[in-house]
């Protein structure tokens, strides 16, 4: 009997590992190769691409501000034209965009009486040595509005301003063009409050104000004709 026994254990032990061994391989799960979780950057993510189209420097400089998320102001000699202002500072196609300060410079380079500077008051300008711009430089005494329109309805507040106003008849000015105010609420209403600040200051501000992203932008250019002058602002 204690033979037997012994011969069952000693059959029983080498089952038992057997068992086991099996049990565990197949509670693994096979392993799997390791993936590449590394980014596949495409052509568009290595590198900007510049724009193959022809456009006027005051495009091309917004387009740039926009590209950047940068506010900022655009001001230029224009020609005046049968239907207003013509600009003549054309960039050929590509024209880049990115990054700021290189595009910035593909302009400058091209024409050189324009320039260009960032501050932390008002952003990047892009200005034309050759330009008066007398109105920008006009000090308005208190201005205040809330606005819940686009831009246009802003600006129009700032052209009906008593010191504005009379700079711009006392210098012959007219706008080339026929300011709209088309209402398009935004909410919340923009407020714009300041005090002994230049236009440009203002309009710098009403950029800003609008918290859109990317950021606004505005231009002016004005041209002379006959004694009289006429003066494009628009903000895009």
């Amino acid at each position: 009997m204690k033979i037997q026994m012994l011969l069952y254990k000693n059959h029983i032990a080498p089952c038992c590992l057997l068992l086991a061994v099996l049990v565990s391989g197949c509670g693994k799960p096979t392993p799997q190769p390791a993936k590449d979780v590394s980014p596949v950057k495409t052509a568009t993510q290595s590198s900007p691409t510049p724009e193959l189209v022809d456009m006027d420097a005051s495009v091309a400089a917004v387009r740039i501000l926009n590209a950047a998320h940068r506010n900022g102001g655009v001001i230029l000699q224009s020609e005046c034209g049968p239907r207003g202002l013509t600009e003549q500072h054309p960039m050929k196609a590509p024209v880049t965009l990115e990054p700021m300060d290189k595009a910035l410079q593909e302009i400058t380079a091209k024409y050189q009486n324009i320039y260009w500077r960032e501050s932390p008051a008002s952003g990047v300008r892009l200005a034309e040595s050759t330009v008066k711009a007398k109105l920008l430089r006009i000090k308005v005494r208190e201005f205040r509005i809330v606005e819940d329109r686009e831009p246009d309805g802003a600006m129009s507040a700032l052209w009906r301003m008593p010191e504005v106003a009379a700079f711009l008849r006392r210098n012959h000015m007219r706008f080339a063009r026929r300011v709209g105010t088309a209402r398009k609420v935004i909410s919340p209403p923009m407020i714009v409050e300041m005090k002994n600040a230049t236009v440009a200051d203002i309009l710098d501000r009403i950029a800003t104000g609008y918290r859109s992203d990317p950021p606004k932008g505005w231009i002016y250019q004005e041209c002379s004709q006959k004694k009289k002058m006429l003066v494009d602002v628009q903000m895009k």
